[in-house]
């Protein structure tokens, strides 16, 4: 089925093929003003009445309109009174069916209706009567208020503002110049880098390429988004973005200043460090990614992810960097009871746990990102889940286990329908972690003689 609406009318068209391979051809020529929307609705009606006529019981409906199959399978939602009158009206016909299938096709696998509904909407009087055309006078639904000679379809459109772009669109359309005279000036000498389309569209000379569309300001910063972290978008840095936007035949002035501060402010890339912080005995990691690492930052990470967590450690080993070694930083363990304790350039390896974490977490980061560097950050919580609950070979046992003294549920035990989550019951899990926790002293014995011989 499809429908089809022109200057000249509207109309509607039905192919229905039996089971047995016949073929019954039907034209409809709607009386009334109709969109092609109302008009593939109408062909849709006018396919189920006469299917209902032929007592079809299972039914496939093909059709090449996105709307309507769309608002027939329920994934779109009907908001225009007249649409959603439509739409009750053929779910209600279609309640008279066993089954009925609404799938939709290719504009070219529907070129056999689509020509029957040209043919409708284009006749006015005498008719062949090879293939048959009904009249339709009214439309099948009634909805208040719609009652009306014609129909007149409003869309708003969104108007973009002045910009610069308007004293040379006027010259080299109209030969207008400003009433200023330094603007006039300065339009007559840049004009000779632009060259403006017949549908008033302003392109911009390049040197070394093809000519570049220009940019209105209000779009901007839509383009940046796009090249910049959409879909297309790697979080390249300003040079590169501003030479990409090139590249894809845009341009407008100051784009190197409007990339650079589009940049400073896109919080992904801004999160250039990552503070990683590491149990000693249990290898529990704690990480952040931040955009500097400043005392202030290392004092709040130390409180939200250890302290508040955890309790107050016994003592913090870091390394030299200005940091952990800050006035403020020191009375912030004080005020605790923090020892803080340094590892020396002669013997770095003191804080070697932290810096195999950190090797840890930045190759696993490169394998999950394989190149989408700007999107390091949100894959920060995922690396460390993996490593808490993967078992170190210095200890035996995951992080997690060894923290919370029980097996952390992975979600592939999960999708794998285990015995563990498929025969759980509340009060004997209570029971089984209780068990665990007594037990949970042994299995931490057990790994602090495994990480003395290791």
């Amino acid at each position: 089925m499809d429908g089809a609406s022109s200057a000249k009318g509207a109309g509607a068209r039905v192919v229905i093929i039996t089971p047995k391979g016949i073929l019954l051809e039907h034209s409809f020529r709607l009386g009334f003003n109709a969109s092609n929307n109302e008009a593939e609705y109408e062909a849709l009606l006018a396919g189920l009445r006469a299917i209902s006529w032929l007592e079809a019981r299972d039914v496939e409906i093909y059709s090449d309109s996105r709307l309507i199959v769309n608002q027939v399978q329920g994934n779109f939602e009907a908001r225009d009174p007249r649409m959603k009158a439509y739409l009750d009206l053929v779910r209600q016909v279609m309640d008279g069916f066993c089954t009925v299938k609404v799938i939709q096709v290719a504009r070219a696998q529907n070129r056999h209706a689509d020509s029957l509904a040209t043919l409708a909407s284009s006749i006015a009087k005498d008719i062949p009567q090879l293939i048959r055309v009904e009249l339709v006078l009214e439309p099948s639904i009634k909805v208040a208020g719609s009652e009306r000679a014609e129909r007149v379809e409003v869309t708003a459109v969104a108007t973009l503002g002045p910009s610069w772009m308007d004293p040379i669109v006027d010259f080299l359309a109209d030969d207008l110049i400003p009433d200023d005279e330094k603007e006039a000036n300065k339009v007559h000498r840049v004009v000779a880098w632009y060259w403006l389309s017949g549908d008033r569209k302003l392109y911009r000379r390049s040197f070394g390429g093809p000519y570049l569309s220009c940019l209105h300001p209000e779009k901007v910063g839509q383009l940046l988004a796009e090249l910049h972290k959409e879909i297309c978008g790697s979080h390249v840095g300003g040079r590169s973005l501003a030479h990409w936007a090139m590249t894809q035949g845009f341009w407008w002035p100051w784009m190197q200043k409007d990339v650079v501060e589009y940049v400073r402010k896109c919080e992904q890339c801004n999160r250039r460090f990552v503070l990683v912080a590491v149990d000693y005995f249990t290898k529990w990691a704690e990480a952040k990614a931040l955009a500097n690492i400043w005392d202030v930052d290392v004092k709040k990470f130390i409180w939200k992810n250890i302290i508040t967590r955890f309790g107050v450690p016994n003592s913090l080993i870091s390394d030299n960097e200005l940091q952990f070694e800050s006035r403020s930083f020191r009375e912030f363990c004080s005020n605790l009871g923090i020892r803080n304790r340094y590892s020396t350039p002669a013997y770095p390896q003191g804080n070697g746990q932290a810096e195999a974490v950190n090797k840890v977490i930045v190759n696993d980061l490169k394998r999950k990102l394989e190149g989408a560097k700007g999107n390091w950050a949100e894959e920060l919580p995922s690396v460390l889940w993996a490593y808490r609950t993967t078992p170190q070979r210095s200890t035996g046992k995951t992080p997690f286990s060894l923290t919370y003294g029980a097996k952390a549920v992975i979600p592939a035990k999960i999708n794998l329908c285990r015995a563990r989550v498929s025969e759980f019951d509340t009060k004997q899990n209570e029971g089984q972690l209780t068990g665990c926790l007594d037990l949970l002293e042994e299995h931490r014995e057990a790994a602090t003689i495994r990480l003395a011989e290791y």
